[in-house]
């Protein structure tokens, strides 16, 4: 059940009735069972594997959490400081025990769905070795659960909040279950906290028609940018990347065209879901802030992805960075390498092994490797070198306050963005070389009005309207970052010029809408002309 379809839609409906048909305080049963449904209906097989992670997690943190209890009572009847260090260290290695156990095993389960597939052939001799297996183990047997890197990185996070002791831990199992599984969140994110989102879950969800307006407003918005801009932009960058000859130029487009495919896909796919979750009263994390603002790597990372990077940030960037070999290689450097050349190895480890895992969380394969240390570098560059450039600037009477130098960098930003999806969109390092050299040897302008450019899936009507469509998200985007939300400007407004903007925007979604395989791209509205 796709989160663009009309079987999403129906199934949304029908969960809303059931919502507001259920008393206040029961209400939070309804979202439970109808997110187990939702996960059901995408595959039965995948359930085992988030109830695995669901009691297990549960479990450890409900552990850890009477431990605690348990610590704190025994410390109230102590006078002695040495005695309570004691206690406090027994408990933390219990609770330290509970928590690597279940951290290895939901780790181990997540390494194995995502990187199995790529020992399929020594698993086969294994098996022929032992002869416990009759017949050929292929990567199609591997089953990978919908949202198994989400929900895993959510819980676990939990539990590593609970053993930081950040917040208590929740006692009721049903409870954590929604937490895990809560449908608007399990297939792509937001990697929701258990503190925001789980308190969310647990406030009196009530009717409000002013907040449910703007949850349809939202998505609306999202379907807009997911099945007008994206899909369509999606249909010439395949055909591009499709192609063995190809000129420069129509690279160079097709690069573009994938850096706001990939933006209006994803944030579109964040907008339905948020939009979804809001007319239920519950408030999603904010994944997206208008990341194309940015002026240099790191605040692009503060604005895309934000709950991903949040998590790298709090449970991997900062403990390593607190770890004890970190402390200890920058006694050992001490005095026998420069101060400079130590804090930039100091600054460099944390920001590249934080990288190299995210790269791997996005995707296996040696594409998502070298985007990881891609952007690994490039924060550690702009983190040890940005000091000196703005030194450099001021001696060069660069005025680094002007809107124009903001530009300059917002398109720098935009290019460096463009260079990462470069790494893993045409599938391979080979074929990113490839684009690159063609680029540099065959760029070929003329492509840009001959009518090449319409020969890969998209004609010139439709051309003309997609570009419209970008500028259209541009204008809301700038609106949103220098003057805030345009639902709420839109709240301000008539309530005839409201709807008929709310009804313009779902015939749009209608009538210039791409539908999947089965619509036929001739169909377009402005196709005929």
């Amino acid at each position: 059940m796709s989160i663009t379809s009309l079987s999403f839609i129906l199934f949304l409906f029908l969960c809303v009735v059931l919502f507001y048909l259920c008393p206040v305080k029961h209400r939070w049963v309804v979202l439970l069972v109808a997110s187990v449904v939702f996960y059901a209906i995408y595959g039965l097989e995948y359930l085992p594997f988030i109830c695995f992670t669901t009691v297990t997690v549960w479990w450890a943190g409900r552990r850890m959490g009477k431990l605690y209890e348990q610590q704190d009572e025994v410390l109230k009847t102590l006078r002695d400081r040495t005695k309570k260090k004691e206690v406090k260290a027994l408990y933390k290695k219990e609770c330290k025990r509970t928590l690597v156990l279940v951290m290895v095993l939901n780790i181990a389960l997540l390494c194995a769905v995502k990187f199995l597939k790529y020992f399929v052939p020594a698993i086969n001799r294994v098996l022929d070795w032992s002869g416990l297996f009759q017949g050929e183990f292929t990567a199609a047997m591997i089953i990978v659960p919908l949202g198994v890197s989400y929900y895993t990185f959510s819980t676990v996070g939990y539990l590593l909040d609970v053993y930081w002791k950040r917040y208590s831990y929740e006692p009721s199992l049903a409870r954590f279950a929604l937490y895990a599984i809560y449908f608007p969140h399990i297939v792509q994110g937001p990697i929701s906290r258990y503190n925001t989102l789980g308190q969310e879950l647990k406030k009196e969800l009530r009717w409000d028609t002013d907040r449910v307006c703007k949850g349809v407003q939202l998505m609306a918005w999202g379907f807009f940018k997911k099945l007008v801009i994206a899909d369509w932009l999606n249909v010439f960058v395949e055909a591009v990347y499709a192609e063995t000859s190809v000129a420069g130029l129509v690279y160079v487009v097709a690069i573009l065209f994938d850096a706001i495919q990939i933006y209006t896909d994803f944030t579109g796919y964040m907008d339905i879901v948020s939009g979804a979750s809001e007319i239920f009263g519950v408030k999603l994390e904010q994944n997206f802030n208008h990341p194309f603002f940015s002026k240099n790597v790191p605040e692009f990372w503060r604005r895309w992805h934000m709950t991903m990077g949040g998590w790298f940030r709090d449970y991997v960037y900062k403990p390593v960075t607190v770890s004890g070999w970190m402390k200890n290689l920058n006694k050992v450097t001490r005095g026998r390498l420069p101060d400079a050349v130590r804090r930039y190895i100091i600054t460099a480890i944390p920001i590249l092994i934080t990288w190299f895992l995210t790269g791997l969380w996005h995707g296996t394969g040696k594409t998502y490797v070298a985007w990881g240390i891609y952007y690994g570098v490039l924060i550690t560059l702009s983190t040890i070198c940005t000091p000196g450039l703005q030194s450099l600037g001021r001696k060069l009477h660069i005025n680094m306050d002007a809107p124009s130098f903001d530009v300059y960098r917002m398109v720098r930003m935009f290019c460096l963005f463009c260079g990462g999806r470069l790494l893993t969109r045409p599938g391979s390092l080979h074929m990113s070389l490839q684009v690159v050299k063609t680029i540099l040897g065959s760029f070929q302008p003329w492509t840009l009005w001959d009518g090449t450019l319409t020969t890969y899936g998209l004609t010139v009507p439709q051309m003309v309207v997609e570009l419209a469509c970008i500028a259209l998200l541009w204008w809301v985007s700038y609106h949103e970052e220098h003057k805030g939300p345009v639902r709420d400007a839109l709240a301000e407004q008539n309530l005839v010029f409201r709807w008929a903007l709310l009804y313009g925007l779902v015939f749009a979604i209608i009538i210039f809408g791409c539908y999947g395989p089965g619509y036929d791209a001739a169909s377009f509205i402005y196709a005929a002309y």
